[in-house]
């Protein structure tokens, strides 16, 4: 009971702090939810029409309370050079904070679709921000009597409002190799989330704006040989003061003409390590990672992290060698 106390009254001091700026919610598939990851991403297929992904993550369940964050997405191609799609995705921050974002999504494709060396592309998306804060089981400084918490104290706290619709907008651009007749196939992308800073204040006329996130991304899909693949990634965040690296090695391994094993292990900076399974039929992914904590918080969660599936649908066959 006092370690769930300790984690509590951390959050909510985060929380509640009048200098302190939300951060988005965590995720360790970047790459199984594309259009997530880089609007950029949207509709930028090869060998197949449209793509349909869901994801779902759970942290701290081994707390009293946990952050569950669940997420789905469309994106098709509308002519060879413009792609569309959206999303929809929540976070529950212990039944305290609750956040959704609906955004459409679009994007470029720069160069000539009828090459097949390589993809850049540009995509935006814009939509709307909404967050719900639930003041009833909350405890403040003022409740604390010197010896206890006493729920039954005022709180001294007033809030103007409890939800918030707010206007969202995040920008992209992706580099991709696409040569198979080439064993390594480098990527590379950059992508600029909450541009309109939007103001998430609930107490008072002082605005609280949403940082600005910044992700750039570098790796390469490298082919050992016909029946193995392996691709390295090194993701790299920054909102505000909170700087992250999330170092990646996948692994691809050939089972029959439509099945891949997938597997991997990941880094996240102070924070997990992580550990990558799934498998591949044709164009569809089936993936779940598991992150071992390693923060500070390790004691307290006894080093678990997160629980997180994804799921990505594509109609067709996988052609051959086929790079995405």
């Amino acid at each position: 009971m006092k370690k769930q106390l300790i984690i509590t009254l951390a959050a909510l001091a985060l929380l509640f702090s009048q200098k302190a700026n939300a951060q988005d919610a965590q995720l360790s598939q970047y790459h199984a939810a594309p259009i997530l990851f880089n609007p950029a991403n949207t509709g930028m297929l090869k060998f197949t029409d449209m793509r349909v992904a869901a994801l779902y993550r759970s942290q701290w369940a081994s707390l009293s309370t946990s952050i569950n964050t669940f997420g789905v997405s469309f994106d098709m191609q509308s002519n060879k050079r413009f792609g569309l799609g959206g999303y929809y995705l929540n976070t529950d921050a212990g039944n305290v904070i609750n956040t959704s974002n609906f955004m459409a999504s679009g994007a470029y494709q720069i160069t000539d679709p009828n090459q097949t060396k390589y993809i850049l592309s540009a995509g935006v998306q814009l939509g709307i921000l909404y967050k719900r804060i639930n003041t009833n089981d909350l405890i403040f400084d003022a409740q604390f009597d010197g010896f206890i918490f006493d729920g039954d104290l005022p709180t001294m706290e007033s809030f103007d409002r409890t939800t918030r619709f707010m206007i969202d907008a995040n920008l992209g651009m992706s580099y991709k190799s696409t040569d198979r007749t080439k064993r390594i196939n480098p990527f590379a992308d950059l992508a600029v989330f909450h541009v309109t800073m939007p103001n998430e204040a609930f107490i008072g006329e002082e605005k609280s704006r949403l940082p600005i996130r910044w992700m750039g991304n570098i790796g390469a899909r490298i082919e050992v040989n016909r029946g193995f693949l392996v691709s390295p990634s090194v993701i790299y965040q920054r909102q505000r003061e909170s700087n992250q690296f999330l170092v990646n090695v996948m692994g691809q391994y050939e089972l029959d003409g439509a099945y891949q094993a997938i597997g991997g292990l990941g880094y996240r900076t102070s924070d997990a390590v992580i550990i990558h399974a799934g498998i591949r039929h044709n164009a569809n992914i089936f993936r779940i990672s598991y992150d071992i904590n390693i923060s500070q918080l390790s004691a307290y969660s006894q080093n678990r992290g997160a629980l997180e599936f994804t799921v990505i649908y594509r109609p067709g066959r996988r052609t051959s060698r086929a790079i995405y």
